[in-house]
């Protein structure tokens, strides 16, 4: 049982899905942190939620790039 859970590990398609997953869990709290702050009226105007979205797009990025240069 235990040569299965190290071949899963290994699987670039278990990888991919583990990636997925982060960006998709990253889109979900951007999603409500924006809009917990538009209530509250904590963000100023000029900050639309493109914005948000390229700044979570780009921290999805940089773990990405990170966990594949420490390999």
């Amino acid at each position: 049982m235990a040569d299965f859970d190290y071949t899963l590990k290994n699987n670039k398609l278990y990888d991919l899905g583990t990636h997925i997953g982060y960006f998709a869990a990253f889109l979900i709290f951007a999603s409500l942190f924006y809009f917990i702050m538009t209530f509250f009226n904590k963000i100023p105007q000029a900050i639309r939620y493109y914005h948000v979205l390229f700044f979570v797009i780009t921290l999805s990025v940089i773990r990405f790039l990170a966990l594949r240069f420490r390999k």
